[in-house]
């Protein structure tokens, strides 16, 4: 046989052999596949405090570094124009109360008198009417002072849940105005990892896996996380959200880098 044609044979054979090492390898899963992401450190639940109403602060009872309590009272605006009102519509509703009493019993006695003895019609429907309209006017009174009063509530601004206070914008004297951020709340209790995953990593990723995430500022010793959701959505740059639930730890908090490291 030439010598070219077994030189020829001779690396068909190599290649082949290559190639069936290579298969059995993938067929048994030879080294285990990973991904790598970075992510910053975020609360999983922040909310910026703002009044409803225009009102001006009177007292701030929280500064920054602050842990409040969930109801915890962390801002009042003045209220005394919203009691003046509050009072004038109290007894606005006496007064409706009153008068539809007084009709009340009016209408009732006519209605009385009608069964026992002959009464003009016109009499009795006009006291009906009376005692109806009474009754309406003491509805929308009650209505008046209930607005009052929701608007009294929203002369004090409470903290929805327990957390810290992170930034305060808001200054005695302060006129505020509707939806404008006062100071935002953090809940440091449940912190994650927000890690941007590339879109050919994402196969190897799992909702409810293990992850382990390394905190520099914690020292060399991972942290064991949980996948907690794949937001599937990605960005220009093609890459997609992958949030990772962080467990308890001392010195972790919200905008610290991380890495993660998905797989085995």
């Amino acid at each position: 046989m030439p010598a070219a044609r077994q030189e020829h044979l001779r690396w068909s054979r190599h290649w082949l052999a290559l190639l069936w090492i290579l298969m059995a390898d993938t067929a048994i899963g030879a080294p285990d596949s990973y991904a790598r992401a970075t992510g910053v450190v975020v609360a999983e639940r922040a909310v910026d405090v703002a009044a409803k109403l225009v009102g001006r602060i009177v007292q701030i009872h929280a500064d920054r570094g602050d842990r409040v309590a969930s109801g915890a009272t962390l801002i009042d605006l003045e209220a005394a124009e919203l009691l003046a009102e509050r009072a004038a519509a109290e007894a606005e509703l006496g007064a409706a109360r009153v008068e539809r009493d007084w009709r009340t019993r009016a209408a009732n006695r006519l209605e009385r008198l009608a069964r026992a003895e002959s009464l003009s019609e016109d009499r009795l429907d006009e006291a009906r009417y009376g005692r109806a309209a009474a009754e309406q006017r003491v509805k929308l009174a009650e209505a008046k002072l209930a607005k009052i009063d929701a608007a009294l509530l929203e002369t004090r601004l409470s903290a929805p849940f327990a957390g810290i206070v992170v930034a305060r914008s808001a200054e005695l004297g302060q006129l505020t105005q509707p939806g404008v951020p006062l100071l935002r709340l953090e809940d440091h209790s449940r912190l994650k990892l927000h890690a941007r995953v590339k879109e050919l990593d994402l196969p190897l990723i799992r909702a409810g896996e293990p992850v382990q995430v390394e905190v520099q500022a914690l020292g060399d010793d991972p942290l064991q996380a949980t996948v907690e959701r794949i937001i599937p959505s990605g960005d220009a740059d093609h890459t997609f959200l992958v949030e990772i639930a962080l467990p308890a730890a001392e010195g972790l908090y919200p905008g610290m880098f991380g890495k993660a490291r998905f797989g085995q």
